[in-house]
């Protein structure tokens, strides 16, 4: 049985682009594929996937950190704003809150707790939810995990193969030392379920100064933001 990389985030925050390029760069050639149709999205108004989704195999989960990681596995996250703009920009919310504003999405407390399937009554907002979430998963240690950004993913995807390859393909990586890192493919295309563009700063077109200023409010530190 193969033992495969596996991908944990907050919702939205690349891991679809992360498995595909894992696939692409890692595992290329090998059938990653779900075993049947999938369902994705809010828990009041699920997606049906018929075709499953290919590179599934690669995929932990969007929870938060358990007691113990039992394979490989990488965390990706993502600046909060572009995590809350890609929810909003896919309509991933409750159905009855259709025909809200960005501005009351943003302040309302979520039904949900960690995947957007998880049905739960808690009082945190998406702001908050994100920031506990990446807090939480900097915080967790284990041996087994690496943590990345989405932005530097996107920005410097070499440098991001090598820094995979020295932690869990460390042959691969002595051998890439000694040629160059040749053909890396780093994803230009659409990928994942509802794909958006998947831009750095894609939130600047939805979020007001109001907003920023309420964002900023509900997080302690901005340590995990993207900085240009």
């Amino acid at each position: 049985m193969n033992h495969y990389i596996k991908v944990y985030s907050h919702p939205r925050s690349g891991t679809h682009f992360l498995e595909a390029f894992l696939a692409k760069n890692f595992y290329k050639g090998q059938n990653l594929s779900s075993d049947g149709p999938i369902y994705f999205g809010h828990w009041s108004n699920k997606i049906l996937l018929e075709k499953g989704e290919p590179y599934h195999k690669l995929f932990g989960s969007h929870l938060f950190p358990e007691k113990k990681i039992t394979s490989k596995s990488i965390y990706i996250y993502r600046d909060g704003r572009d995590v809350i703009a890609s929810i909003w920009n896919s309509q991933f919310f409750n159905k009855d809150w259709e025909g809200i504003t960005f501005s009351e999405f943003l302040r309302r407390d979520i039904d949900w707790y960690g995947g957007l399937g998880q049905n739960q009554r808690i009082k945190m907002n998406i702001v908050q939810h994100w920031y506990k979430h990446v807090n939480d998963w900097h915080n967790f240690k284990n041996e087994d995990l690496l943590i990345i950004n989405f932005e530097d993913l996107k920005n410097n995807p070499v440098e991001l193969y090598n820094f995979i390859s020295k932690k869990f393909f460390f042959l691969k990586f002595l051998k890439n030392r000694l040629t160059g890192f040749k053909n890396v493919d780093p994803i230009n295309q659409k990928v994942g379920l509802s794909p958006n563009m998947a831009r750095i700063n894609s939130w600047k077109t939805l979020f007001s100064e109001e907003d920023l200023e309420f964002f900023f409010s509900q997080i302690p530190d901005e340590k995990y933001l993207y900085k240009i």
